[in-house]
């Protein structure tokens, strides 16, 4: 394919200086016919003869010698001007020039012509050559692992342009480099809470259960280690099922079953199924539904645990005696369904870092005691449930007054 591109490029331009030159021969000289069409072949066969020379030339230097752009670029400067000596040599024997004193001064004009056309290609090439060495370096260095190198070139020629993406390209690996330094580091604190979180249930497990087997635990305390055993497996798994929801989610794998759904009576369901929970930490759970917001086809079982998420997350840090209000307002282009607490609020300099993944709510806010899983999950679980039905998840919190998580879901 590059050779018949190199093939009609090279018939084109033959053409185009062939017609130039018939051209200006007929406006400058006002030639006969027999002499215009003896120029016009004799243009054509040096065309070809030049165009081949310089073709073969090209072939050699590439494949054989190995030659260098300026080495390139001053054989074609000096083919360009061999050519032209030969023409106006060949011209002056076809009798075009008749003086014997027009032709060397022709010769030493068109010499002295060669030679600067020479210098200035020399000089063209040392140019591209150095932009070249510039732009090869970086790229080793990139290569070597050095993402924050950077090009700085002047001028807006297509080198330029290839800096530019090289820049761009660096600039793309550093922050995949930091993305994958920041997904280690999630991965180590992962690793880090989850051994915590379930060493110490599992070493609570064992001591009940060797109390249970060796008969130490009297009948009537038999019940209440029954009850603190079914509440750490409770615990035990929300914490597998998180890890689950956020490994689906990671893999892109979470499959929505969407049906029409009124997102007031998922709002309801929640706040009556947790209202035991709610009592129990001495907090009033309050429902607020827009009646007017319009069904909206989403999965109801996953929408319901993002809620869940938050009115737990919002119960495990409201102070006894505290209002958690869960509402549901239609808006121009979305339902928004807000969890608003009164608790201690979030303080901002951590704020931005509360959807992350593994992130500590108690970095965050005061965390009663054993009243979380721990494992940071639940805030990224509802980001990432959120997002795969296309709508958004944001937070405003004031120190001291309180916080409000809003989930908005488009109509």
């Amino acid at each position: 394919m590059l050779g018949v591109h190199g093939a009609l490029t090279s018939l084109a331009a033959l053409t185009a200086a062939v017609a130039v030159g018939i051209t200006l021969f007929v406006l400058l000289m006002a030639p006969a016919r027999r002499d215009l069409v003896d120029l016009a072949l004799y243009l054509v066969i040096t065309g070809v003869a030049t165009l081949a020379v310089g073709g073969v030339a090209l072939r050699v230097s590439d494949e054989r010698l190995g030659l260098s752009l300026r080495a390139k670029a001053f054989i074609a400067a000096a083919i360009g001007s061999a050519v032209g000596l030969v023409n106006i040599y060949v011209i002056a024997r076809l009798m075009f020039v008749s003086t014997t004193h027009d032709l060397p001064l022709l010769v030493t004009v068109l010499v002295f012509s060669g030679v600067l056309a020479v210098f200035f290609s020399l000089l063209v090439a040392a140019t591209v050559t150095d932009r070249v060495r510039t732009i090869a370096g970086a790229i080793r260095g990139i290569a070597a692992g050095a993402y924050d190198t950077r090009i700085t070139l002047d001028g807006g020629d297509e080198l330029v342009a290839l800096a530019a993406d090289v820049d761009q390209l660096a600039a793309r690996l550093q922050a995949a480099e930091r993305q994958r330094d920041e997904l280690d580091r999630e991965r180590r604190e992962l690793t880090a809470a989850i051994s915590h979180d379930l060493r110490t249930p599992l070493a609570s497990f064992r001591a009940m259960v060797e109390a249970l087997s060796d008969g130490v635990v009297e009948p009537p305390d038999v019940d209440r280690y029954l009850r603190t055993m079914r509440r750490e497996i409770d615990r035990l798994s929300r914490m597998l099922d998180d890890l689950f929801e956020l490994a689906q989610i990671d893999a892109g794998a979470l499959r929505l079953e969407r049906r029409p759904l009124a997102v007031q009576e998922i709002v309801t369901d929640v706040a009556d199924a947790m209202q035991a929970q709610a009592a129990q930490a001495g907090v009033a759970l309050e429902v607020d539904a827009d009646a007017s917001a319009p069904p909206l086809a989403i999965d109801g079982a996953r929408m319901e645990r993002a809620v869940a998420n938050l009115v737990r997350n919002a119960i495990e840090h409201t102070r006894p005696g505290g209002r958690i209000a869960l509402r549901v307002a239609r808006g121009a282009r979305d339902v928004a369904v807000t969890v608003e607490d009164d608790g201690e609020g979030i303080s901002a300099d951590v704020l931005e870092h509360v959807w992350e993944r593994f992130y500590r709510g108690d970095r965050a806010r005061s965390r009663r005691a054993g009243s979380g899983d721990g494992a940071g999950l639940g805030l990224s679980i509802v980001r990432g449930i959120v997002e795969a039905h296309g709508g958004s998840v944001e937070v405003r919190s004031t120190p001291g007054t309180g916080s409000v998580f809003t989930i908005r879901l488009p109509l």
